[in-house]
């Protein structure tokens, strides 16, 4: 990432950090007398540090699950030289066959009568021709068209996405290249619950592999491939953990002082 890049990211990190340190310690403070209420068994064994922590990461986790990864997505790819527009929606003609068969792939897998396979999926749906078309649009957390005139479409999750989702975004990744077949769509999880490099598989949350192979599936970005990917560039994670270690470094005393009052 070129400094520019760097500094955008890390303003734009800042600015949500404060944002919910005014809401935690100002806008809605803890309150110690409603935990207590809620659950006055587990008040009396643990101290309140537990219960203001767990207050705090909720606000952290909630707003990072908020776009927060696919604006910084957006800012790393516009870094890179290419375009990224963030919630880009796309409208386009499929053939009604290709749309029934992403249909049928997709209730087949719901039902445990195949086992996801992304590359042959594509195969089978791209045999399909007809004369009857129908129109479908696209909504991509994430869109990056590269100086080559490469067109990526992505779809953000959290790093535990249940069925539902992975459904829905599966089934767009299928009707985008139904259009086009040049079209680049991926799912992408911004960091592997079972580590870095890691078989997603080990981390014990196996729901998604109904409907996709998160470890084998090529439209599948986890952690540093989504980062790198994103970024053209195989530092692009790395840096990334930097930057946000270098805001962590501003904000943890003042949450330490202002939240917790240590």
């Amino acid at each position: 990432m070129n400094a520019h890049t760097q500094e955008a990211i890390v303003q734009h990190l800042t600015q949500v950090m404060e944002r919910i340190i005014e809401r935690r310690c100002i806008m809605e403070p803890f309150d110690e007398k409603a935990v207590e209420n809620a659950n006055p068994f587990g008040f009396r064994l643990v101290p309140l540090e537990v219960w203001k922590g767990a207050k705090f990461e909720r606000s952290f986790v909630t707003t990072l699950g908020q776009g927060i990864f696919e604006q910084i997505g957006k800012l790393i790819a516009l870094g890179s030289g290419a375009e990224a527009i963030n919630q880009h929606a796309i409208t386009f003609k499929v053939c009604t066959w290709r749309l029934e068969k992403i249909d049928s792939i997709l209730s087949r897998l719901r039902q445990n009568k195949t086992t996801p396979n992304w590359q042959q999926e594509i195969e089978e749906l791209l045999t399909l021709e007809n004369e009857r078309f129908e129109e479908v649009t696209v909504l991509s957390d994430l869109y990056i068209r590269r100086p080559s005139g490469t067109e990526e479409f992505y779809s953000f999750k959290t790093v535990k996405p249940n069925l539902d989702q992975t459904e829905r975004a599966k089934r767009d990744m299928l009707r985008l290249i139904a259009g086009d077949p040049t079209r680049k769509p991926y799912f992408g999880l911004p960091f592997n619950p079972a580590g870095d490099g890691n078989p997603y598989r080990s981390s014990g949350f196996t729901i998604p592999f109904k409907i996709m192979n998160l470890d084998q599936d090529e439209s599948v970005l986890i952690g540093s491939k989504l980062w790198n990917k994103i970024g053209d560039d195989p530092n692009t994670y790395t840096e990334l953990l930097q930057l946000f270690e270098q805001v962590g470094d501003v904000m943890t005393p003042k949450i330490r002082k202002d939240y917790f009052g240590i």
